[in-house]
């Protein structure tokens, strides 16, 4: 069952307030305005809510989806510092060596436990130009952010398995695959030019070698992969084999570069055999980025994104067996 968190922020207008007192929060080092900190307190509220209603009680899962998504606080060590010198115990500074410890611990934790969340968020900047997320082309329930569970325990499977309709279906619809499909639309008042970004954040056994990436952006579909150890695109079939192909992709009819993805390989009567010829991660972080100029008010973008373990990628082995693979879809406002 999936789990998609909508948790809408306040929007904030005018001039930003700055933060009163000697301990000022930050997020990521940076000092937060008065604005941004009520926003996330709002928005850790109402994502703790949304996840107890789906069942999800767990606080480490609760604080995994938070940070992801940008609701949290650094930690203010000099505050905790000052309480335990003004208390003056031996038992309190124990206690506080100890959450100290419990808090490193469970921060490790949290490394170990990403077991391949895909999120989806904005940047303040774009959220305050009035950009809103949404699953659904009605916008019923837009948000600044969204996160979707992964797809557990799937197979190595071939590019012909993936459907037809996979960019028709709304929201999370994992088969042997993952695949997500979400909204972007300009509620505010001005143009604005929005660039995005699909990334890999997390993974393990090098599963990321043998996953193939389908990103349809407005119902045009690329292909992408890692490339081989020398730079070069794995093609399947390879360049040099020419006694085999995929025969009959109706999914070519969807790409945005069909000339450049695909290519035949050799014709038998009515059927045609193609050879896939993906394009490269730009590394090994970092899928695709593009970019969308002068987005109108009220201006609507569509994307999917599938995932897969390609069966006929040769890094598509047994010893990939309990790996995970974690990604983001980033949004940002380009100045």
């Amino acid at each position: 069952m999936a789990e998609n968190i909508k948790s809408p922020e306040p929007k904030i207008q005018g001039a930003a307030k700055k933060q009163r007192g000697p301990f000022k929060k930050r997020r990521a080092g940076v000092v937060l305005t008065k604005d941004e900190v009520i926003a996330i307190k709002a928005g850790r509220k109402k994502l703790r809510r949304e996840m107890r209603a789906m069942g999800i009680k767990n606080r480490k899962e609760f604080e995994l989806t938070a940070s992801s998504l940008g609701l949290y606080f650094d930690k203010n060590r000099r505050l905790a510092l000052l309480w335990w010198l003004l208390r003056g115990r031996l038992f309190w500074l124990l206690l506080g060596l100890g959450a100290l410890l419990l808090t490193a611990l469970a921060g490790i934790s949290y490394i170990t436990e990403l077991q391949g969340h895909f999120t989806i968020s904005m940047t303040d900047d774009l959220f305050r130009e009035g950009f809103t997320l949404s699953e659904t082309v009605g916008f019923e329930n837009p948000t600044s952010h969204l996160f979707a569970s992964p797809a557990e325990g799937v197979p190595c499977i071939s590019i012909k398995n993936i459907p037809t309709n996979v960019d028709d279906i709304d929201g999370l619809h994992n088969d042997e695959y993952f695949a997500y499909t979400f909204y972007v639309r300009n509620d505010g008042e001005t143009a604005q030019d929005l660039e995005w970004n699909l990334l890999v954040n997390s993974e393990s056994l090098g599963i990321s070698d043998a996953a193939w990436v389908m990103l349809f952006v407005d119902g045009k579909m690329t292909v992408y992969a890692k490339p081989d150890e020398n730079g070069n695109s794995q093609m399947l079939p390879a360049q040099d084999d020419d006694t085999r192909g995929y025969e009959n992709l109706p999914l070519i009819e969807k790409a945005a570069d069909p000339q450049g993805q695909f290519e035949t390989v050799r014709k038998i009567g009515a059927a045609v055999r193609w050879r896939v010829k993906p394009k490269n991660f730009l590394s090994g972080t970092a899928v695709d980025v593009g970019r969308f100029y002068n987005v109108q008010p009220k201006e609507v973008h569509k994307f999917t994104v599938v995932i897969w373990l390609e069966g006929d990628d040769p890094h598509c082995t047994n010893e990939l067996i309990g790996g995970h693979l974690g990604m983001e879809f980033h949004l940002e406002l380009v100045e």
